[in-house]
């Protein structure tokens, strides 16, 4: 398995420019290709989920399989897109996210079942603190903002599975059921719960969904 922080993030180079699913598959395809590893399922969460289907649409050759868990085709919403926040209002949440970076902050949206954990709130504090600057944050969610990949869905050709949690407070479970019945295919697996963050709450079936997919192919 290889994990690795995405630029812009931890001890990786800084952004130059905003980031973009281009920008972010290019990466893991540099990361596989340093690796030795030709050929890879993709696990995508969050807004890593447009990198994984940016690699699949433009590298199907590295790409065995797509996971993606709570992710989206959209970043904000769109007339018939209603399933994200209009980009006004994603700028207010994320300047309250730039004003809280480096303390707890967003659990209640990300993780709501912990949020009142002490032991998570000091953890995620640390990690916001070492992972990135307000500005690198502003410029990371920025480029969620601004990516659309809903007419580019039909041209993923590699097996995928679609996960989300119908309370997800982030990203919301129509977002997910919207990629499952626009990607050619894709298996669609509900969960319940309410958190973001995949292993925050019930992650067993996360981890039993996304076994059974990979094993069966």
């Amino acid at each position: 398995m290889i994990l690795f922080d995405r630029r812009g993030v931890g001890l990786s180079e800084r952004l130059r420019a905003t980031s973009t699913p281009a920008a972010l598959a290019d990466d893991i395809a540099a990361i596989l290709a340093h690796a030795g590893v030709p050929r890879a399922w993709i696990f995508g969460s969050s807004e890593g989920g447009l990198g994984a289907m940016r690699l699949a649409i433009d590298h199907p050759d590295r790409v065995r399989g797509l996971c993606l868990f709570g992710s989206l085709a959209r970043g904000s919403a769109a007339p018939d897109y209603p399933w994200a926040l209009p980009a006004a209002a994603y700028d207010v949440w994320l300047q309250r996210l730039v004003a809280g970076w480096g303390g707890p902050v967003g659990l209640d949206t990300f993780a709501p079942s912990r949020h009142n954990d002490p032991a998570l709130r000091a953890w995620w504090a640390r990690i916001v603190r070492h992972a990135a600057s307000p500005g690198g944050l502003e410029t990371i969610l920025g480029g969620l903002r601004d990516a659309d990949l809903r007419s580019e869905l039909v041209l993923i050709a590699v097996p995928t599975l679609v996960m989300h949690r119908r309370g997800d407070r982030a990203v919301r479970f129509d977002a997910g059921e919207h990629l499952a019945k626009h990607i050619p295919g894709a298996a669609w697996s509900p969960l319940e719960g309410t958190d973001h963050f995949w292993w925050c709450g019930d992650s067993a079936p996360v981890v039993r969904a996304l076994l059974r997919f990979t094993a069966a192919r």
